[in-house]
């Protein structure tokens, strides 16, 4: 996974061949950590995979 921030929003790339890493532990609790941060700012989390593309909620 590759993590970089645009602004007030926080992009995750993930590994088309791991499509599903980052909804494991322990990513999945850092990325709603991170949502609860940049969400009291205005932002949010984003996660790609390939051309999907989801929203991390806190």
């Amino acid at each position: 996974m590759m993590v970089y921030r645009q602004g007030d929003q926080l992009t995750v790339l993930v590994d088309p061949r791991h499509p599903r890493a980052w909804t494991e532990a322990p990513y999945r609790s850092q990325l709603q950590v991170w949502a609860a941060q940049v969400g009291a700012i205005g932002g949010y989390v984003i996660v790609w995979v390939g051309d999907e593309v989801f929203k991390v909620e806190a």
